[in-house]
């Protein structure tokens, strides 16, 4: 039977772009008895896994734009076949998926689900775990840009989102009681911990997999703090998943600016009770796991010396010129009322309506 490796994430840290290698490098891996399985994926990753043990322990299912053309109900089934199907000519299997360390909700129940699924099989569980300043600031700008479409504030992303309702050793220990912590990998998603500062040799090497080349992927850079608010007004307005791709599109030519880096989404209250509580976490998995005394080489930083998340009203006055000219030439297509009333939402919520005259407003209205 062969040894699967599971890897689970963490969101962050460079997963889709492995899963892009990993699937590239398929065929040839699989002749030196790797088997990167192909029956349960959409995509380049094993999301269909997660997706259908969602929808069986969690009230919400998860939406269509996960499975696309993949039947619900399936994925683990076909992965089992596949296992078989691959027999002795395999030694070693990589499932990869960053949804499941997202899951928080009868999480033990799930983690039986996969015991019983790969029953026969060695089950070694890989993660790469981002420091968690940067995890939040980037999970949460993430989250705003893609298909789940936030809409809300980074206080109630944080308070609500099942991924912060455990601390890293709290999932780390869950896993490790499922499948034993001898079991479990844990790396810091740092450069200066890898070797030569590279992830996918890090990756190959704890898994034992050969050197792999790695492959161009689209870059998935944030948003920028004036487009995240507006995102966020665009996501509370409402539009199909299936289209949020060609929203960003035009978001980011309606109102270009670079993307943000290193930035405070909460007061500097919030963020140091929660670096107080990240800082004590990460003691504990270096005591458990290795690193530096603190997890990660680079500590958190203290709040005064990241900045805050902050609105530029002029930049918010262009973007709203920018709607009327477009809306009016036709660029904004079947989107011209969604863009419409983000619009007012803005107008409305950041106190704009002596920049925008009151002709422009009926035509904004018009559209919506």
């Amino acid at each position: 039977m062969a040894t699967v490796y599971l890897h689970i994430g963490a969101p962050k840290t460079a997963t889709s772009n492995l899963q892009a290698i990993l699937a590239r490098h398929q065929d040839e891996l699989l002749a030196q008895g790797v088997l990167y399985p192909r029956q349960c994926r959409h995509g380049d990753a094993h999301h269909v896994l997660v997706a259908d043990l969602i929808d069986k322990y969690q009230a919400n299912p998860m939406p269509d734009i996960w499975y696309g053309d993949f039947p619900r109900g399936q994925a683990w089934a076909r992965l089992q076949a596949e296992l078989t199907a691959a027999g002795s000519g395999v030694h070693t299997a990589i499932v990869s998926s960053e949804l499941f360390f997202g899951q928080s909700i009868n999480l033990e129940r799930m983690l039986g689900d996969i015991q019983a699924a790969l029953a026969g099989h060695t089950i070694r569980i890989i993660m790469y775990l981002r420091r968690q300043d940067q995890l939040y600031a980037s999970f949460y700008n993430q989250d705003v840009k893609g298909a789940r479409q936030w809409p809300g504030n980074a206080y109630e992303f944080y308070e609500t989102h099942q991924i912060f309702q455990r601390g890293y050793d709290a999932i780390v220990d869950l896993w490790g009681e499922a499948f034993g912590r001898d079991r479990i990998i844990v790396r810091p998603f740092e450069p200066a911990q890898w070797p030569a500062g590279d992830m996918l040799t890090d990756f190959c090497q704890v898994t034992g997999l050969p050197p792999l080349e790695p492959v161009a992927v689209e870059s998935n850079d944030g948003l920028g703090a004036n487009q995240l608010y507006i995102k966020r007004c665009l996501n509370h307005v409402g539009f199909p998943k299936a289209a949020n791709d060609a929203v960003v599109g035009l978001l980011l030519d309606l109102c270009p600016e670079p993307p943000l880096r290193q930035v405070r989404y909460v007061n500097k209250g919030c963020y140091g009770r929660l670096r107080e509580r990240w800082q004590q976490t990460n003691r504990r998995l270096a005591a458990t796991y290795g690193g530096g005394p603190g997890f990660f080489q680079a500590d958190i930083p203290e709040p005064g010396m990241v900045p805050e998340h902050q609105l530029l009203r002029p930049a918010l006055v262009q973007f709203l010129g920018q709607v009327l000219a477009a809306g009016q030439e036709g660029y904004l297509g079947a989107h011209r009322g969604l863009f419409a009333r983000a619009a007012l939402l803005v107008v409305a919520e950041q106190g704009l309506w002596d920049t925008v005259p009151a002709a422009d407003r009926v035509v904004l209205e018009s559209w919506v």
